[in-house]
């Protein structure tokens, strides 16, 4: 395997995804079927049904508080920290967005904002979804005021002040930089130059491309476990969906892994 590839690796969403092909929702009721995929997982039709009514039960209570709410930041804080204690338990990446129904309540980044992006759809909430290169994250809009939503903190993932609100931003994409540029400097990199150096990815995706972000991952992963076929199935998928510059490249180079005999 030569050194881009080990790159390629390495440069995946940390705790910090041709037309698509076999897509098959396994949920039709809500939007969860953009991320409870056959592709995934083997899950009976009684499962995804447990699903949608435990997602169903909290977003009517949130609209039930929201009715009720006197303010936008008191209220999206209650958002915040319910839904991150009641659904959100271990971290762990790679995982599968239906692991947030399970008993551990697993999940990453991407999972993990893509419930937050779903419930604040649901609620009528203005939000955007910021891709980077490490990292996935979702900032909410209400009354003219911006709060971040960090879905990897649970102590403290809620910022309504702006000040903070810019330093987080600025870090996570500073970090991006440092990582990019240690990998520039080692030969891990792509002999791109647009890509490497003092650069960063700072997305704002829709659902869908989330969507796409979360088979990016579910690609790393059997890549990872050298089960490069099923990656490159991953990666198909995940580019038919949100056909990204990193995305088509991850695309190529698992061609090649899945098919260098």
């Amino acid at each position: 395997m030569n050194k881009f590839l080990l790159g390629l690796v390495l440069l995946t969403l940390h705790a910090t995804t041709s037309q698509a092909t076999g897509e098959k929702y396994l949920s039709s009721e809500t939007k969860l079927g953009l991320f409870i995929r056959s592709e995934f997982d083997d899950l009976a039709p009684e499962e995804v049904k447990s699903y949608e009514e435990n997602y169903a039960a909290i977003v009517n209570k949130l609209k039930e508080k929201k009715a009720t709410a006197k303010s936008d930041a008191m209220f999206l804080k209650h958002v915040f920290y319910t839904v991150h204690r009641k659904m959100l338990g271990e971290y762990e990446q790679y995982v599968t967005f239906s692991e947030i129904f399970k008993k551990e309540k697993k999940y990453d980044c991407v999972t993990g904002t893509a419930l937050y992006a779903l419930i604040l759809d649901e609620l009528g909430i203005d939000y955007q979804v910021h891709e980077t290169d490490y990292h996935v994250y979702l900032v909410a809009y209400a009354g003219g005021k911006v709060y971040l939503f960090e879905s990897t903190d649970a102590l403290a993932g809620f910022a309504w002040d702006p000040k903070e609100i810019a330093e987080r931003r600025a870090f996570v994409n500073q970090e991006s930089i440092r990582i990019n540029t240690e990998l520039a400097m080692t030969g891990l990199a792509s002999n791109e130059k647009s890509t490497q150096g003092a650069t960063y990815i700072d997305n704002v995706v829709n659902l869908r491309q989330l969507a796409g972000l979360h088979y990016y991952n579910q690609a790393l992963k059997q890549f990872n476990n050298n089960a490069h076929r099923e990656a490159y199935k991953m990666i198909i998928i995940a580019q038919g969906i949100y056909p990204s510059q990193r995305i088509k490249n991850a695309s190529s180079f698992m061609f090649s892994a899945a098919f260098e005999d």
